[in-house]
């Protein structure tokens, strides 16, 4: 399970259609849990990010016995905004509805759909007019969220200058309660 995810965004990724690279590789581990790291890059071998993931390991009696989620994929072209059906409800304030493409295999909002969300929102707060770019996004887990519940993004805009904005982004769950904190980092094009 993870504990925190932290993307660093080292370029933009092709928006050609063309293949991405991503390995990874076990940091370090123990009986509580575990580091890894990643890396993605384009044909040409140019990093796009760096991640690194903090887990937690849990206990289980076997393999998952869930049935399978069934759900049409989007078509082409359908951004994973519209996809999630992920919709502003004020200017720093989001909400993604129960979605089965939010869901990771035991039904809870994945950690990447999170991060997404809290991209989204942070952009939101800070009334992007495309002239932003992330270059990281720094998440911990704080408890799951369930898929099948509205998931609420709350942005606070912590410092805007020039060329560097820091946003904090809080995750609640349906009943309010906290599933996710991140800090996201946005500068300016140039």
């Amino acid at each position: 399970m993870s504990l925190g995810i932290r993307l660093d965004l080292l370029a933009d990724p092709p928006m050609d259609g063309s293949l991405l690279a991503v390995t990874g590789e076990l940091i370090g581990s123990d009986d509580r849990g575990g580091t890894t790291r990643g890396m993605v890059t384009d044909a040409a071998g140019t990093v796009i990010a760096l991640i690194t993931q903090r887990s937690h390991l849990l206990t289980v009696d076997g393999p998952p016995t869930d049935p399978a989620v069934e759900f049409d994929a989007p078509v082409d072209g359908v951004s994973i905004r519209d996809a999630l059906g992920v919709r502003e409800t004020a200017c720093g304030i989001m909400e993604l509805p129960a979605s089965a493409f939010a869901a990771n295999g035991i039904g809870n909002v994945h950690g990447g759909i999170l991060l997404c969300g809290a991209e989204f929102v942070a952009m939101s707060a800070l009334e992007a007019d495309g002239s932003l770019r992330t270059t990281s996004i720094d998440m911990v887990f704080v408890r799951p969220g369930d898929a099948n519940d509205t998931t609420t993004f709350r942005a606070e805009v912590v410092h805007r200058g020039r060329s560097l904005a820091v946003v904090r982004v809080v995750a609640v769950n349906a009943s309010g309660k906290t599933c996710a904190e991140a800090t996201v980092t946005v500068q300016r094009e140039i």
